[in-house]
């Protein structure tokens, strides 16, 4: 596919605004089935995207966490050498399902552009029409995680051989700690990195294989073209996004409340705050169609296909009976 040219600036808020009024034309009138639908993609399509901040709070801070880490490192390793083929069997099972998550969510972010830029409430004709980009996206998707994963390993492993070697030459509690803030820092970075490049592989990767109709590889080639022509768009894009991520995690994590909780049920929370996550999914493919990479034209049905015709010619008004004729003469 060709791109198109645009006769306007991209802007990052802009699209944001775009990207609002596409849900408000597509979403409303409320159909309940379809937001259903889409809170189950959006659900799926969240699986393997990351995070894992949950239950830290209650071991960051608590009575002696800090007072000595290098014994903390001691008894994990000691705790891994006495159980290691329960160590190994855990691990393995939790790879495996990491993959299978991974590849839900490589086939449901199709599914869910689809949907998004289309207007539509499928799941199966998405699924099965987007499966071979799926796939590419999987295994870009699998190799760029898994780089991500062994760097982060690394650097943990550097910070409990740092702690082991700071034990044994017997350094204060106040100069381990100092010490360990590179390791600290390299840390937070790699996990920016890998938040930064998974969202750079959900937002352009993925929408540009649509667009283009190539592989996740290809797709990647084209975006580090954009962001070569165009650094300060796709920089304020990721910053703005940030900042309204930080938003919307305030306003969700407030209607959940005022639900009792019930609005933080995932597939609850996925369709009650539908409209965010919908606008959320739109913006990117709205900032590439400014940028001459038009999705929304690239799902929609063929004109004269049945699904363009239910689309297009279906009545907007009610149809009076009583005007048919039951017995047209010959």
């Amino acid at each position: 596919m060709t791109p198109s040219a645009s006769n306007r600036r991209p802007s990052a808020i802009d699209a944001l605004g775009e990207a609002v009024s596409h849900m408000r034309e597509k979403l409303f009138p409320f159909s309940f089935v379809g937001w259903i639908t889409l809170g189950f993609v959006s659900l799926l399509e969240s699986c393997g995207s990351g995070g894992g901040t949950s239950g830290m709070q209650n071991r960051v801070g608590s009575p002696g966490s800090i007072e000595d880490p290098t014994r903390a490192v001691e008894s994990i390793f000691a705790w891994i050498a006495e159980h290691m083929i329960l160590f190994v069997t855990v691990l393995m099972v939790v790879m495996l399902l990491s993959l299978l998550f991974m590849w839900l969510r490589s086939r449901t972010i199709f599914v869910y552009i689809d949907d998004v830029a289309s207007g539509r409430f499928d799941l199966v004709r998405p699924w099965n029409q987007h499966g071979a980009h799926a796939d590419s996206f999987f295994i870009l998707s699998l190799v760029v995680q898994g780089a991500s994963f062994i760097l982060i390993v690394l650097i943990l492993g550097l910070g409990g051989f740092f702690a082991l070697w700071a034990k044994a030459h017997d350094w204060p509690l106040a100069t381990i700690l100092l010490g360990a803030l590179p390791i600290v820092f390299l840390f937070v970075l790699a996990l920016v990195v890998a938040g930064v490049v998974n969202m750079v592989l959900r937002d352009f990767v993925a929408p540009l294989q649509i667009s283009r109709n190539v592989g996740a590889r290809e797709a990647g080639g084209v975006f580090l073209s954009m962001l070569a022509a165009s650094p300060g768009l796709l920089i304020g894009y990721a910053l703005l996004k940030f900042l309204v991520g930080i938003v919307v995690g305030i306003v969700v994590l407030i209607g959940s409340c005022l639900t009792c909780c019930i609005g933080a049920l995932p597939l609850i929370n996925q369709t009650l705050f539908q409209p965010i996550y919908y606008a959320e999914r739109a913006w990117s493919l709205k900032l590439l169609a400014q940028m001459g990479e038009d999705v929304f034209s690239a799902v929609m049905p063929p004109s004269g296909s049945p699904a363009s015709r239910f689309h297009e010619d279906a009545p907007t008004e009610p149809i009076d009976l009583s005007q048919i004729d039951p017995d047209p003469a010959p």
